[in-house]
């Protein structure tokens, strides 16, 4: 009868008392095959002889004879007073090893293999343009240093005590109940938005709300409008779910809804980043969001209002939210935290029509339960004390000064009549530049010089495309930033031509 177990490593060994040979070699083999396979790799620390005795139901001289037999082949190592670790093979002869382990995949045709239809068109509308590591002009990216750490530490540590088994229970799907409260109590008061809690229901993030609302409002081949530049999330998640992405073109009011009533087709669902339009940076004018919403109301499509980057405002005040103004409730509002706080930081929320909110509950429950509650508990406690409207009112000072910094020294750099773009609001700055521009050519040049500037074209769904670069400017200090100026400094000449060309 055979014993199976999971060593204190996490590797499964079977010991077989009805098979030839002994209990020893048994060991031995199993051990080293697991070696050259990979399965143990180097460094990899063995439970002690006695764990693994007491595991297999064997005695300790079996296995301390396995283990010196390894030991004298060169498999294994002791150090004293740490353990038994598996040794470095390609310090072995290879004549008495194997020349590692292969990719399990490697070489070998799988037979009635394939992704599903979905499965195929979620890998096909994946998005890893930008997986940049965080350096001078990144976009997107906060200040990670401005994160009241001890502060969110301490009301950790005030919230777990509270955390009981009967809070584990009672959680509902749609989140935890007062974070949606304070959520609502938050969006009723910075965007004008009349709602309750119960419409709100806490994601992971943007991503996961966009997704959720494309399964729950969105059938393969529906066609579904999308800003022309656009989030490529947004793009991605809508092919992903069936969707057939509709470009509408922006200007500078936004998007325009009212010339694409003639030259598209009806759709599903109309995205749009109304607060900061992603990625140029304007924000849409009200007769624009009236145009958005009687549109919607005529045609019986869903908005979806992705409240991206609302919160830092240079000049002017916030306009009220498209969810605000819209009575008809064809409104699904998205929000993120990411942004304000840590982009590990994985919530979000959605807060959807009061007809809708039991179903996308309910969908919610599927896709995977709820998000961290620990986490929902400690950001309900941040925003019930008043400490996330007091961060973001200091990040957002110290994010205007930080742009005021950058756009001076590119005026320094390049020339007092720059044709920036997003100036009002948001993380970074949009420069135009001339159509032959070629600014993904340039990023690459750019990123040789070590700085990230993210390129304008890829942003577009159609080959009608403005050059330009994003040049984030939100997680650099002034040192920072001029540093990365002296670096793009071999790069003026053909910026300050190509800008000169701009109409």
């Amino acid at each position: 009868m055979s014993k199976t177990a999971v060593t204190g490593s996490l590797l499964s060994l079977e010991i077989d008392r009805a098979a030839v040979g002994t209990l020893c070699r048994q060991l031995l083999e199993q051990l080293r095959a697991a070696i050259d396979s990979g399965r143990l790799p180097a460094g990899s620390r063995l439970p002690s002889t006695r764990v693994v005795a007491d595991e297999l139901g064997v005695s300790r001289n079996t296995v301390i004879q396995a283990f010196d037999a390894l030991s004298a082949e060169g498999y294994l190592e002791s150090r004293v007073g740490a353990g038994t670790f598996v040794a470095d093979q390609r310090r072995l002869a290879p004549s008495s090893v194997a020349a590692g382990p292969q990719p399990a995949a490697a070489g070998r045709a799988y037979p009635f293999r394939s992704l599903s239809r979905r499965g195929r068109s979620l890998v096909a509308s994946s998005t890893d343009e930008f997986a940049e590591r965080p350096r001078s002009f990144m976009p997107d990216v906060p200040d990670l240093r401005e994160f009241p750490i001890k502060t969110w530490l301490r009301l950790l540590g005030e919230t777990s005590g509270r955390l009981t088994g009967e809070i584990l229970a009672d959680t509902s799907n749609a989140g935890y109940e007062p974070l949606r409260r304070a959520l609502a109590q938050h969006l009723s008061a910075s965007r004008g938005m009349c709602c309750d809690y119960r419409q709100v229901i806490i994601t992971t993030g943007s991503q996961q709300s966009l997704d959720l609302t494309c399964r729950m409002l969105v059938d393969p081949g529906d066609p579904v409008w999308l800003e022309e530049p656009g989030y490529l999330g947004a793009r991605s998640v809508i092919r992903a779910n069936g969707g057939v992405v509709c470009p509408v073109p922006v200007d500078d009011e936004g998007i325009c809804v009212e010339g694409a009533e003639v030259t598209h087709p009806v759709p599903s669902l109309i995205y749009v980043s109304p607060a900061r339009q992603y990625p140029l940076g304007m924000t849409l004018s009200v007769p624009r969001r009236e145009a958005l919403l009687r549109y919607a109301r005529a045609s019986g499509a869903w908005v979806i209002e992705d409240d991206y980057d609302y919160e830092f405002r240079y000049q002017g005040h916030s306009p009220q939210a498209v969810h605000g103004m819209d009575k008809d409730s064809r409104t699904i509002h998205i929000g993120t935290f990411s942004k304000i706080l840590l982009p590990s930081f994985r919530l979000g929320y959605m807060v959807v029509p009061p007809d809708l909110s039991e179903a996308f509950g309910k969908a919610r429950a599927i896709v995977d339960r709820h998000a961290s509650l620990i986490e929902q508990m400690v950001l309900s406690e941040f925003m019930h004390r008043g400490l996330l409207v007091s961060h973001i009112r200091r990040m957002r000072g110290l994010y205007r000064a930080r742009q005021l910094h950058l756009i001076a020294g590119l005026q320094s750099l390049l020339g007092q009549a720059l044709p920036l773009a997003g100036t009002d609001t948001g993380m970074h700055l949009t420069l135009p530049l001339a159509p032959e521009a070629g600014d993904v050519a340039l990023t690459r040049r750019a990123a040789q010089l070590g700085i990230t500037l993210r390129p304008l074209t890829p942003y577009y769904a159609t080959r009608q495309r403005r050059q330009g670069l994003l040049l984030g400017f939100a997680a650099f200090n002034n040192s920072e930033l001029d540093l990365g100026l002296q670096k793009l400094a071999p790069m003026k000449a053909d910026l300050a031509r190509l800008l000169q060309r701009q109409p």
